[in-house]
């Protein structure tokens, strides 16, 4: 006889006795909820002593508190998991620190090819030279106000215009004459022509932020370059009364200008052309002008020559601005001529 066997023989009684405690279980279930009662609140019910621990585990979670410890749990000396820092919340742009007048530091730049651009017509120049005068500019009001205020200038300005730039070295005549000829040196130009594009890049960075500019304690006598250029890119020089170039200025202009003659009182440069080429450049300088606000004055002795002659009006006298007018006319007659018109 096996061992299974022996011991069913040694307790014959056992299923029985098992089947008649479940009878009493269910007669004493019945008899709790006869009386309102769960049978496993009276301990009666085949699952009642498992149900009473989950019970028991259910009241304990609900209490405050942390869990107790256990082989899986951490103690009350484990160390805390590290949580990633929060963002700050005020990010693009700070509010300026309480009492600081100049311009927020975490603006956002102005915007790069609007200033440029606004510059460019403000002068009636090209973007490229635009560009020039915006670097030149920035670069000299940088070096004319203290350090704190640098930063904040340099934190709003587009980088473009201060990349491999000197932003340090000091400006030895910090007012309205040293600024321009500062600026001059670096474009190689005239005080007279150096002092509109000041003022146009100037009257960009105002147009988009009027708080950079009003910020900046700037030394005296500079606030006159704030202002924007008289309309139509009236030339005047550093001292800001309008001013005409001496012959030596004139010659120095003509040598870069070959086509053309003149002295002080005018700049001129005949034009022998096919009647058909000549009628397109003439269309192109006309568009020229209404592009610029300006433009050469033309006289026609017949159907194959014109005149033109660049001259300021008002001064009687050749001015930078002529110069640049000159450039222009040159450029939109190689244009014309070129089919590009």
């Amino acid at each position: 006889m096996n061992a299974w066997k022996l011991r069913t023989w040694e307790r014959p009684g056992m299923p029985k006795e098992m089947e008649g405690d479940n009878r009493k279980r269910r007669a004493l279930a019945r008899a709790a909820r006869e009386q309102g009662q769960r049978a496993s609140e009276a301990g009666v019910s085949l699952g009642s002593s498992k149900q009473r621990h989950h019970a028991e585990h259910a009241e304990r979670a609900d209490q405050s508190g942390p869990p107790p410890e256990g082989a899986h749990k951490p103690g009350p000396r484990a160390p805390m998991p590290q949580e990633p820092p929060q963002p700050d919340p005020t990010w693009p742009r700070r509010p300026p620190t309480i009492g600081d007048t100049g311009p927020d530091s975490g603006s956002l730049r102005l915007r790069y090819r609007e200033l440029v651009s606004s510059a460019a017509k403000q002068a009636g120049i090209d973007f490229d030279t635009a560009r020039e005068a915006g670097r030149a500019t920035v670069s000299v009001l940088a070096r004319v106000v203290d350090e704190a205020e640098r930063r904040r200038l340099l934190d709003v300005v587009p980088a473009e215009l201060t990349e491999g730039q000197d932003l340090s070295s000091p400006v030895p005549q910090r007012d309205a004459i040293g600024f321009v000829r500062e600026v001059s040196g670096l474009l190689h130009c005239p005080p007279e022509q150096s002092r509109m594009r000041i003022q146009a890049v100037l009257g960009a960075i105002a147009a988009q932020d009027p708080d950079v500019l009003d910020a900046l304690h700037l030394p005296d006598g500079l606030a006159e370059l704030t202002r924007p250029p008289r309309p139509g890119g009236g030339v005047v020089g550093p001292d800001g009364h309008t001013a005409g170039l001496d012959e030596d200025e004139v010659q120095a202009a003509l040598e870069r200008l070959p086509d053309w003659t003149g002295d002080s009182r005018a700049l001129i440069r005949a034009l022998v052309l096919p009647p058909d080429q000549l009628e397109r450049v003439l269309l192109r300088l006309d568009r020229l002008k209404q592009e610029l606000g300006r433009g050469p004055r033309i006289s026609r002795s017949d159907e194959q020559t014109a005149e033109l002659v660049v001259t300021t009006t008002n001064v009687g006298a050749v001015t930078a601005l002529d110069v640049d007018l000159a450039v222009r006319v040159d450029e939109a007659i190689r244009q014309a001529n070129a089919g590009l018109a």
